[in-house]
Order: structure tokens, then sequence, then C-alpha cells
């Protein structure tokens, strides 16, 4: 009985090493390549997977690569995507995209470039929101795209507001838009943020946004 256990046991140790070789984790930084800042919420996809990461606040990242593929691909809104061996320690510099078409653009199932979205997006950029005088990035942005609401949530003068988009409705889950800032997903009010911090604000919309 202790030889049966003894070979049942060292069995199970093999197939876990068997497992482990089949992948491995790479770690590296991503930087912009005019001040070499890092770039936070890269995102990090292994080539022709769909297994992916994001970088953190110092541009770091970890990810699970494949003994059989190496190939890591890196995007972030705005740069060109970087194609790079995959090796620990990497440090991947991103650089300033030079067609408006290649452009990675945030959508709700993952990224897609401008020439491949099939959805509509519409850009409110920071000049549109400065002129509107009001301290509620909410009551910035309704009116200024077609089917953009500003609501109250519950009348009161001072009362936070929420972003509604027309045609956007869901019998189980929330009715409001998903938010992005700078590639990460936002969960916080969106009107405590300052509208002089804005550069830009993209409203997606398409089957699955």
């Amino acid at each position: 009985m202790r030889k049966l256990t003894f070979l049942l046991a060292c069995l199970f140790l093999v197939g876990v090493g068997l497992v482990n070789a089949q992948s491995r984790t790479v770690t590296g930084k991503v930087i912009y390549a005019e001040d070499e800042q890092p770039v936070i919420g890269a995102y990090v996809v292994v080539q022709g997977t769909s297994r992916g990461t994001v970088t953190d606040a110092d541009g770091n990242f970890s990810i699970s690569v494949p003994q059989e593929n190496t190939t890591l691909e890196f995007s972030f809104l705005g740069m060109t995507t970087v194609e790079a061996e995959a090796q620990n320690g990497m440090v991947i510099r991103l650089e300033q995209g030079v067609s408006e078409l290649d452009e990675v653009m945030v959508v709700a199932f993952g990224t897609a470039t401008k020439k491949s979205f099939t959805g509509s997006a519409a850009v409110i950029k920071e000049e549109d929101i400065v002129k509107r005088q009001t301290s509620d990035v909410t009551n910035s942005l309704a009116g200024q795209i077609a089917g953009v609401q500003g609501l109250s949530s519950n009348g009161q003068p001072g009362t936070g507001s929420t972003i509604r988009i027309r045609g956007v409705g869901s019998m189980s889950a929330s009715n409001a838009p998903l938010y992005v800032v700078d590639g990460i997903p936002y969960d916080s009010d969106i009107s405590a943020l300052n509208n002089s911090d804005i550069e830009s604000v993209t409203v997606l919309k398409d089957a699955s946004s």
C-alpha cells in the first residue's frame, strides 16, 4: 500500500511540473519614449490570444506567457502599438501614434483601432467643456452630443448628477455608462472630476458599449 501511495505522489508531482513548464511569468515596464515617464493602464497582450493585463501606477506589468507564444503586444490610447519578444525585465517605449486611423480606442469588449471600430464615437474637446462654466462635468457634457443627458439625482440644488445615453438600457444591469479614465475603469462619482483636468471626452456607442 505504501508503494502505491508513493507512486501516485510521484506521478502527481511530475504532472505539476509539466503544467508549470507550459507557461512562464514575464515582468517589465512600459514608458513614454519622449520623457520616459511610466505609462499607466497600457494594455499588454500575448499575441494571438486573449490573455492580457494592464500596467500599474508605475508602468509595471506581470503576465503569464505560454511557452509556444513569446510575442507580446503593447498598446495605449494615442500611442503606436509595439510588438516585442517576451523577456523578463523588458522596458517598452511607446511613441505618439502617427495615423489617427490606427489610434487604439478603449471599447466595452477591450480595444479597437479607429479604422476597425464599427460603432459611433463622438469627442468633446477641452475648450467645449470649459466654456460651459460649470463645476459639474456631467452638466458640461449634457447637450454637447446627441443623446447624452445630464440628470440630477433628486432635483435638489448642490446634489450630484448622472449621465444617461439615449438608447442605452438594460433589464438586469445598470443603465449608467462605463467610465474609463486614462485607460482604467473609473468607479467613483464622475461629477467629482475637475473640468480643468479633462483633456477630452470620447463617447462610444455600439452593440456592446
